[in-house]
């Protein structure tokens, strides 16, 4: 039978009180948020206030467990952990306390045990274990309970013996090592201890062979600027000091952490960290702070040691250490890594004195290699470092003259920019200020002078990319002004001017090698260029002109610079000579009140000149109309004048500039056709629409140049040709963003700009040209490409002849015929660029000038062109001019009819629109006729409404002639246009 047994008991388990809060502080210290760590380390802090009395056991268990948690690589738990360790261990022994049981030694036995590593854990418990016996160490110092009175020296060697073991055995941490000792100095100092604290400190650093190492460096510095007075370890440095001058080659190997050399006659090595790190040393910092160069520029260093040695300058430190080290030629790309970053703090950091020297040869070369190829392993540290370059520079524009000094003159390329594929120096010298400038100024000048290479082709190169940098100065400021006084910046910019002049002038001797005609020449253009900018922008139009000028006359007088380039005659120098009377007299109006009329005056006078110096023959004639245009103009005697002929001349001179395919010379023309079109007569504005009428071609180009075309003397010039042409002179690539001529093409990149049926016609042409020469080369030879001898025969000496010389001639032909075909290109461009000058001085004519009647003589002339033109730019543009004048002239700005001319001729030259409108065009067309003839209706009515009549009238034949006619294609818009102001008008013509 079976017994019922009970159940089994369970086994009643021992309470076990568990502190929750505890718990939480403990994980919040482990927290990666700040605010979490630091209210849970005050949290238990307040714990341990003396005022709570904590008991022993108390205070061992939580260090026990803080010093176990700094060996956690849990979160941020290290930072937390230490953070309230250092607190805890303040406040426990901050005071005398009662219980005298547990004390420092106790602490120091916990922090070994708990952060001591048996061997048998793996790799990453042991990193975290040596991690914990170094934050511990951090705690236990920062307390500052080992530099207690009570406390034996001994505890302080202890600490120090571990954690220089540490450093010794574990070299990945030998930096933070030595950072916590380093800093511990200056604690020291400031609280005023005992120098045995430090002293026992650098010598167990030398005990430990840690002396000569980047870490002992800097503790050595630190101890010696804090404790002058302290016994120091002997023969460890040159008088006891790392920067002492005969410590540069040892300093610049430890600061390499270059362990492979030992120090003849020494047992200690360098010793390196074993480790590389992507991240600059401390060490760097303690060296370079403790190294200057004063204001004046001589090297001094700061140091509060009373060494009888004079200590390492910085720019001896920076050409040793950095750029004979770190960038030695066989330096590793680590050691070239470390160098950039040293050379970015630096610059970011560095003071006004140090930044200028650190531009030395082997770093700026290095710099050049890297940037210039993407692919390279520092290619990236190279931009980092140009940039930075760049931002000192906008922060401190002044910077900018040793930035380019540094990067042109120390490395010897003077093409820094070109060698690179960067435009770092064109960015420096437009960030540059005037003061910057005077001295950026000067270095270019050298350069263009002396090039930096014997080569010709080399040097010109060179001198061509100095010249485009001097370019760019003149253009970023005059695109984004100038912080700096009008008079600094005009200064500067006469200065760059005056070194255009200087050698696009004049045959200076100076420069090695000399300057070939096709620099000069490119020189004059830079000059061109810039004065271009410097209208564009308004700024300087007129007094920086006529300072070019007078430089290339008083150089031309003093020859300071060397003969002048242009031969002058007696009758050529006279006309200069009157010229600059002239000048002057403008600019002593100008100071007393100036005008626009004399401005403009003085720009064109400043101009022609420097046509006159270009060598232009056109512009010589050209000063004498101008003699007579001031003479009429602004002239003493120039009140109660007829300046009808004046103004014709004047209109006369401005097209002679508007038809150089210039910017300068357009925005020139512009400029002064603005300040007199209300001067403009009818055979001036005849001039202008001349040129509108003209074929867009060579016969047109010869209508208006009255060009003869003798093909005699064609034929001629192209016999007389030589295929050695050209071969002696120098060709210098120059940049489209450099150049100041303007061509504007009738085919252009967009469809647009050009007309497709002109270009399929011209393909055409080409085609059957060089059909027709291989016809005739093939005739000259006595086959046709097609076929094939059957003969074999050689031919006679007679027969060679004669077949020599036909083939001359049919390439003699051929020659005739590309250069006839290049000529009508050339004419087309230059008519077309051309008529866009003309139409841009219309367009400021009728913004001006609208009220004028004599402005109504525009509206044929425009509609013409919009009809005929080929190219659409052109037609567009005479479009949008006439739409512009059409707009403006409304209420009182309609013309005023006078009483000589009457309404008979307004009459006409409607008829004449409405002949024009049914015409076939473009859409265009029919709406400008339609304005245009709607414009001359208000010009009508508003000078009496009785003129209705009539203008119905025109409008009925019209509408009679679109009903009957055939060659009538007048668009239905230009009757609902009419309709609709019929509508609008009536109102006013009834009342």
């Amino acid at each position: 039978m079976g017994f019922d047994r009970a159940p089994p008991r369970k086994r009643r388990r021992e309470p076990y009180n568990v502190d929750v809060k505890l718990v939480e502080i403990y994980e919040d210290l482990a927290s990666e948020k700040d605010e979490i760590r630091l209210r849970a380390a005050q949290g238990l802090v307040s714990q341990f206030t003396p005022d709570k009395e904590p008991a022993d056991d108390q205070i061992k268990k939580t260090l026990q467990r803080l010093f176990r948690g700094l060996c956690s690589s849990r979160k941020a738990a290290r930072i937390g952990f230490s953070i309230a360790l250092t607190e805890i261990l303040t406040q426990i022994f901050s005071g005398s306390r009662e219980s005298a049981e547990f004390g420092i030694s106790d602490v120091l036995k916990i922090w070994e045990s708990q952060s001591s590593s048996s061997g048998s854990e793996t790799g990453q418990e042991q990193r975290d274990h040596h991690f914990g016996r170094l934050f511990g160490a951090e705690a236990i110092i920062k307390s500052a309970i080992l530099f207690q009175p009570s406390v034996p020296f001994s505890e302080w060697t202890k600490v120090l013996d571990l954690v220089f073991e540490l450093a010794h055995k574990k070299p990945w941490l030998r930096e933070e090592c030595g950072w916590i000792i380093y800093r511990c100095v200056y604690d020291i100092s400031a609280r005023k201890m005992d120098a045995k604290f430090v002293e026992a400190a650098v010598e167990r650093l030398c005990s430990h062979d840690l002396a000569r190492s980047p870490e002992g460096v800097t503790i050595w510095l630190a101890a010696k600027d804090m404790f002058p007075k302290a016994d120091f370890p002997s023969k460890v440095w040159k008088h006891d000091d790392p920067l002492d001058p005969k410590e540069r080659t040892s300093l610049s190997k430890i600061l390499k952490e270059s362990s492979a050399e030992q120090m003849e006659g020494e047992n200690k090595g360098n010793k390196s960290s074993g480790v590389w790190s992507s991240k600059l040393h401390f060490a760097w910092d303690a060296v370079i702070s403790r190294t200057s160069v004063s204001e004046d520029g001589s090297s001094k260093t700061k140091s509060k040691s009373k060494s009888k040695s004079t200590r390492l300058t910085f720019v001896d430190f920076w050409t040793e250490v950095v750029d004979n080290g770190l960038f030695a030629s066989s330096s590793s790309d680590e050691r070239k890594y470390w160098g950039f970053l040293l050379f970015n703090k630096v610059l970011n950091e560095g003071s006004p004195q140090q930044v200028p020297h650190i531009f030395t040869k082997n770093l700026v070369r290095c710099l050049m290699n890297q940037l210039a190829v993407e692919d390279r392993y520092l290619h990236r540290m190279a931009a980092k470092a140009t940039k930075a370059i760049q931002t000192r520079v906008s922060k401190e524009p002044g910077f900018a003259a040793a930035a380019v000094r540094g990067l042109m003159a120390t490395s010897g390329t003077v093409n820094f920019d070109q060698a690179t594929k960067t435009k770092t120096v064109e960015k420096i010298v437009a960030d540059a200020n005037s003061d910057a400038l005077q001295e950026i100024v000067p270095l270019f000048e050298k350069l263009i002078r002396s090039p930096g290479t014997s080569d010709e082709k080399a040097a010109a190169s060179n001198r061509q990319f100095v010249a485009g940098l001097l370019l760019s100065i003149v253009r970023a400021k005059a695109s984004t002004g100038n912080s700096d006084s009008e008079e600094d910046y005009q200064m500067v910019l006469e200065q760059i001017l005056s070194v255009f002049v200087r050698f696009a002038y004049f045959m200076d001797s100076a420069p090695e090698p000399a300057l070939s005609h096709a620099t000069q020449e490119l020189l004059r253009n830079r000059i061109i260029s810039s004065l271009n900018s410097l209208l564009a922008s308004q700024q300087y139009a007129a007094t920086i002109p006529y300072a070019v000028v007078r430089q290339i006359r008083d150089g031309a007088k003093s020859e300071e610079f060397g003969k002048f380039i242009i031969n002058m005659d007696d009758k050529l120098q006279d006309s200069v000579k009157a010229a600059f009377k002239s000048l002057k007299k403008l600019s002593s109006k100008e100071k007393k009140g100036e005008t626009t009329s004399i401005a403009a005056f003085k720009l064109l006078y400043s101009l022609t000149v420097l046509q006159v110096y270009s060598g232009d023959a056109d512009a010589v004639s050209m000063l004498d109309e101008l003699e007579f245009c001031y003479s009429n103009f602004v002239g003493d005697d120039s009140k109660d004048k007829d300046t009808s002929d004046a103004s014709d001349a004047l209109v006369e001179i401005l097209l002679s500039f508007a038809s150089k395919q210039s910017q300068l010379f357009r925005r020139m023309s512009e400029q002064v056709f603005g300040a007199f079109a209300d001067q403009v007569t009818e055979n001036g504005l005849e001039s202008l629409i001349s040129i509108l009428e003209a074929k867009e071609s060579l016969a047109g180009q010869q209508e208006m140049f009255e060009e003869q075309d003798d093909d005699d003397d064609v034929e001629e010039e192209e016999d007389g040709e030589s295929d050695e042409d050209g071969d002696d002179v120098e060709m210098i690539d120059v940049d489209e963003e450099d150049s100041d001529v303007e061509v504007v093409l009738g085919g252009g990149a967009s469809d647009d700009s050009g007309s497709s049926d002109e270009e399929e016609e011209e393909n055409e042409e080409d085609a059957a040209e060089v059909a027709e020469f291989e016809a005739k080369l093939a005739a000259a030879l006595g086959t046709h490409r097609a076929e094939e001898s059957d003969s074999d025969a050689d031919m006679n000496d007679d027969e060679m002849d004669e077949v020599d010389e036909k083939l001359a001639n049919v390439f003699r032909a051929r020659r005739q015929a590309v250069s006839q075909h290049k000529d009508k290109k050339d004419a087309r461009e230059n008519m077309i660029n051309f008529k866009n000058r003309v139409l841009d001085l219309l367009e400021i004519f009728v913004k001006k000038c609208h009220s004028r009647l004599l402005a109504l003589d525009l509206l044929l002339p425009l509609l013409r062109l919009t009809r005929r033109s080929a190219v659409k730019q052109i037609a567009n543009k005479a479009n949008t001019v006439l739409r512009e004048y059409t707009k403006l002239c409304k209420g009182n700005a309609l013309p005023k009819i006078d009483g000589e001319s009457g309404p008979e001729s307004l009459f006409e030259l409607l008829r004449a629109i409405h002949k024009e409108a049914s015409h076939s065009g473009p859409t265009a067309h029919a709406t400008a006729c339609s304005q245009a003839s709607l414009l001359v209706v208000k010009v009508l009515v508003g000078h009496d409404k009785a003129e209705i009549a009539g203008v119905v009238d025109v409008y009925a034949e019209t509408r009679k002639a679109q009903l009957i006619s055939t060659k009538c294609h007048i668009q239905p818009s230009f009757f609902t246009d009419w309709n609709n102001w019929c509508v609008s008008a009536s109102k006013q013509l009834k009342n």
